[in-house]
C-alpha cells in the first residue's frame, strides 16, 4: 500500500494504492440504471477513487459506487473525470466523489489513514 502524491499530481488528497471490490451503477438522464458493473479499486483518497473495469463508462457519467472498505459496505456517488486504457481487456477510470455522507467520509478517511500507515 503505497501513498502517492508528486509535485505534478493535481490531486488535493494523497491517495493509497489499495485493491477493494466495488459495484458500479450508472444512471441515465431519466434516472434509469444504464449500466451495472463490478470492478476493483486501484487507489483511493478522500476525494476520489481510481477503478479498474473491463469496459469504460462515459466520461462525466454520474455513478453510484458500493465500496467494500474495512469490512463495511459504503455507498457513495461520484463523477467519471478520467479514462485510461490499461490493456486490450481492461480500463481505468478516475471517479471524483460528490456529496459524501458523514459516515462514508469517516470510513474512507479511516481506510486511507490505515493503508497509508501500513
Amino acid at each position: 500500500m503505497t501513498q502517492t502524491k508528486g509535485s505534478h499530481d493535481r490531486r488535493d488528497h494523497p491517495r493509497v494504492e489499495k485493491l477493494n471490490l466495488v459495484q458500479i451503477s450508472r444512471f441515465d438522464e431519466e434516472g434509469f440504471r444504464a449500466d451495472l458493473a463490478t470492478g476493483r479499486t486501484l487507489d483511493i483518497s478522500p476525494g476520489g477513487v481510481r477503478l479498474e473495469l473491463y469496459h469504460p463508462l462515459p466520461l462525466r457519467s454520474t455513478l453510484t459506487l458500493t465500496l467494500a472498505l474495512n469490512n463495511q459496505l459504503i455507498e457513495v456517488t461520484g463523477t467519471v473525470v478520467h479514462l485510461e486504457v490499461l490493456d486490450a481487456d481492461r480500463c481505468a477510470m478516475g471517479v471524483e466523489f460528490s456529496d459524501l455522507s458523514d459516515e462514508a467520509r469517516r470510513v474512507i478517511d479511516a481506510h486511507v489513514a490505515a493503508a497509508g500507515a501500513a
